[in-house]
């Protein structure tokens, strides 16, 4: 301990100091809710992360040989339906 002119149990007991300690009790409350929400965001983010990875796993299990067919049918069949509608005059296209 630093050798001070005043002995541990005498305390300073001017203005100043009376409102520094105001402002710090306040920052310590603030600081309380900053660690509630940091600690709310945090399981969010988690939350967040695992759906992510749950929507990433499922887009995985379509990747693959059956729905690139099933696609491409799909966009096949729409194109030649599109060219019979184009042949026979009912489609909006010139």
């Amino acid at each position: 301990m630093p050798e001070t002119n005043y002995p541990p149990v005498d305390f300073i007991t001017r203005g100043e100091f009376g409102a520094l300690d105001a402002h710090v009790r306040e920052l310590q409350a603030d600081m309380v809710l900053v660690k509630a929400n940091q600690s709310d965001t945090q399981t969010d983010i988690k939350s967040i992360d695992k759906r992510l990875d749950d929507i990433a796993a499922k887009l995985k299990e379509l990747i693959g040989w059956r729905s690139f067919l099933l696609t491409g049918g799909i966009g096949v069949g729409w194109g030649v339906a599109q060219g019979i509608m184009h042949l026979l005059g009912w489609g909006t296209a010139p």
